[in-house]
C-alpha cells in the first residue's frame, strides 16, 4: 500500500532518510515514489534528490535511466553536480566493455529521439581518461557537435587528467588553447592539472608561470600543487622548493613528513 492510498504524507525528514535508503540499495522505484511525495508536499525537487535517484540507478543497473535522469534534472533547470554523475562514472568505469556498453546506450537514446545530456559525453570522457585511454577520451570530444553538444569547464579538466596520466604536454596546451577558444574560463581544478602537467616534463618552468596565473584568478592552490613544486625543483637541485614551502606554510597547509625528510 502506498503513501497515495493512505492519504497521508510522511515528513520531509522521513522522506530524504527513504531516499538515502533507497539511493544505497538501489531501489530506483521506491526513490522515485519518494519524488513524487515531494510533489505532493509542493516541496522543490533539488540536485541531491536527483543525485540519490540516480545513485538508484545505477546500483540497479539502470544506466540508461541514470542517463536520462540527467536531462529531466536539466529540463527543471538543475544543473548536475560532477557528484551526482559520480555513481555513473564508477559503473561504466569498471573497464573497456562497460564503458563501450555506455556508448551502445547512448546510440540507443539518439535512435529513440532522446536528448544527450552533457553530463553523459563528460561521464563517458572522465570513464575513458580513468581508464588511460586517452585515445578514446579525445574521440568522444570530438563527436560532441554529433550530439549538439558543447563542451563546458568538466569536459576538459577530464581530458586534462589524462594528459597528465599519460604525462602529454603538448595535447594539454592543445586542450587549454580550444578552451579558450570556447570562451570557458580555467577553474581550480584546470589550474591544478596543467601546473601538474608541466612538472611532468623535463623543462617545467611554465608550472610556476600557472600557479602565479592561478593566485591571480583568486584560486588558492591546494596542497598537493606545492607539494608536487617541491619534489619537483628539489629532486632538479632548484632551491626554488624553497619558496614552494614557504608559500605552502602561509597557507596554512601542514608540510607532509615525506618532504620535512628531504
Amino acid at each position: 500500500m502506498t503513501v497515495h492510498q493512505l492519504n497521508i504524507l510522511p515528513a520531509e525528514g522521513t522522506c530524504i532518510d527513504v531516499l538515502h535508503t533507497a539511493a544505497r540499495h538501489g531501489l530506483p522505484d521506491l526513490a522515485n515514489d519518494v519524488l513524487r511525495v515531494f510533489n505532493l508536499m509542493g516541496a522543490p525537487l533539488q540536485e541531491p534528490h536527483f543525485a540519490a535517484l540516480i545513485e538508484a540507478f545505477c546500483r540497479a543497473d539502470r544506466v540508461k535511466d541514470a542517463f536520462l535522469t540527467l536531462d529531466v534534472m536539466r529540463s527543471k533547470d538543475i544543473k548536475p553536480a560532477s557528484s551526482s554523475t559520480y555513481p555513473i562514472f564508477d559503473v561504466i568505469s569498471k573497464d573497456i566493455d562497460t564503458l563501450d556498453a555506455s556508448w551502445l546506450i547512448v546510440e540507443e537514446m539518439q535512435k529513440e529521439g532522446k536528448r544527450i545530456d552533457i553530463g553523459v559525453l563528460n561521464v563517458i570522457v572522465q570513464a575513458a581518461a580513468a581508464l588511460g585511454d586517452l585515445q578514446r577520451a579525445m574521440g568522444t570530444y570530438k563527436l560532441f557537435p554529433d550530439y549538439d553538444a558543447k563542451p563546458t569547464v568538466d569536459t576538459f579538466n577530464f581530458l586534462l587528467d589524462g594528459c597528465v596520466a599519460k604525462h602529454h604536454r603538448e595535447l594539454g596546451n592543445r586542450l587549454l588553447s580550444e578552451m579558450k577558444e570556447a570562451k570557458l574560463k580555467p577553474d581550480s581544478r584546470t589550474y591544478e592539472n596543467i601546473i601538474l602537467l608541466c612538472l611532468t616534463q623535463a623543462t617545467y618552468e611554465d608550472a610556476f608561470f600557472y600557479l602565479e596565473e592561478m593566485k591571480a584568478s583568486k584560486h588558492i592552490p591546494p596542497s598537493i600543487i606545492y607539494e608536487a613544486l617541491v619534489q619537483k625543483c628539489f629532486s632538479a637541485g632548484d632551491s626554488r622548493y624553497k619558496l614552494a614551502l614557504e608559500e605552502m606554510r602561509h597557507c596554512g597547509y601542514e608540510i607532509p613528513r615525506q618532504l620535512r625528510k628531504m
